[in-house]
């Protein structure tokens, strides 16, 4: 007499699918964890946070003693961030700032994806002998700007400021005056959070805790066609999106607003110290040649030229030197040698001012 025996039904094998595939997930991410001992670098959150500053409003830092290394996990870069006890990349005291060459801005004047020595900053002070010192960070804006600057040490006075103005990313209808502003409030640190309620909450939370994740985000984004198909499901961003048409109304606005709160920057510095504006073209003039972002920027020159505030443009050598020699080839930052070009433009603009006074 036989014994008739069955297979697996279809939901155990759809069980043990499931179980394989999260232990082939736990020893993938095990092993990649010890195998790639540098999957942690891709996560800006590591050396980032937020701070509120008293009457100003909250502003984002670098963690004070973050000492580490920050890579893009497209193969654009990876370098060393020191940052230091005021949440600034400068490797001195802000007390030792008093009397130096301030430069304040986003990720730009930060030095996202150069190292120190490469900053627009760094060159700047090898090229006039003079001490500079970084107040940047990535994702402040104009009103950041202003925070910043409110962060600094209250009797460090600067020599110079140098203000780094990103037409791509800076030019907004601001009323900085009343955003994020409680009297109340102390100064309590605001910790970047990172969720799973959006699709850049989740890919945040993955490139944070793993590496599994990470591995594969580096290997794919490096190979061009799988790149390319990976920005056509919206899960990269391209940098080569083409910029959306402002009316010239909308224009007018948020350029007289941005020039209103840099005015309100110059305001807050003290009187007689030379206060000038690095104006970084969009990178839609630079590689497409784009009417509407050259208009912009014409605009903004001329409407901080009418009120006084001098400008720094270095779009005749950018375009010299072209969009590649400039900046990354994925990232949208400026490479070494674009940050060696607009240091050199404002040492030779700065120069002019300090030997008149």
């Amino acid at each position: 007499m036989s014994i008739k025996t069955t297979g697996p039904t279809l939901k155990g094998r759809l069980i043990a699918l499931a179980v394989g595939l999260v232990l082939a997930t736990v020893i993938s991410e095990a092993v990649l964890r010890s195998a790639m001992p540098h999957w942690r670098e891709f996560f800006s959150g590591w050396f980032m946070h937020s701070i509120y500053v008293p009457k100003m409003g909250w502003v984002r830092t670098g963690k004070p003693g973050f000492d580490g290394y920050f890579a893009q996990n497209n193969g654009d870069f990876r370098v060393r961030i020191k940052i230091n006890a005021r949440g600034f990349r400068d490797p001195e005291p802000a007390a030792k700032a008093a009397g130096q060459i301030w430069v304040i801005g986003d990720s730009m004047a930060f030095g996202w994806g150069v190292e120190r020595n490469e900053m627009y900053s760094e060159v700047i002070a090898r090229e006039l002998g003079r001490p500079v010192y970084n107040v940047a960070s990535p994702g402040a804006d104009v009103c950041g700007y202003q925070r910043l600057y409110a962060h600094m040490p209250k009797k460090a006075r600067p020599s110079v400021v140098v203000v780094g103005l990103i037409l791509e990313n800076d030019l907004a209808n601001y009323d900085c005056a009343t955003e994020d502003v409680d009297p109340t409030t102390k100064i309590l640190e605001k910790e970047e959070s990172v969720g799973w309620g959006s699709l850049s909450g989740i890919k945040q939370s993955l490139a944070k805790y793993s590496a599994l994740y990470n591995f594969f985000s580096v290997s794919l984004k490096r190979v061009d066609i799988v790149n390319e198909a990976l920005i056509k499901l919206g899960l990269v961003k391209s940098i080569n999106v083409k910029r959306r048409a402002i009316s010239p109304e909308k224009v007018k606005v948020i350029v007289e607003k941005t020039a209103d709160e840099l005015e309100r920057l110059k305001r807050m510095i003290p009187k007689g110290v030379p206060f000038v504006i690095l104006m970084a073209p969009m990178r839609y003039e630079l590689k497409y040649g784009d009417e509407g972002s050259r208009n912009i920027r014409q605009k903004m020159a001329a409407e901080l030229a009418r009120r006084g505030l001098r400008v720094i443009d270095p779009i005749k050598e950018f375009t010299k030197a072209g969009y590649k020699a400039i900046h990354f080839a994925h990232d949208g930052h400026w490479s070494a040698r674009g940050h060696e070009i607009a240091g050199r433009k404002t040492a030779r603009f700065l120069k002019k001012i300090l030997a008149d006074r």
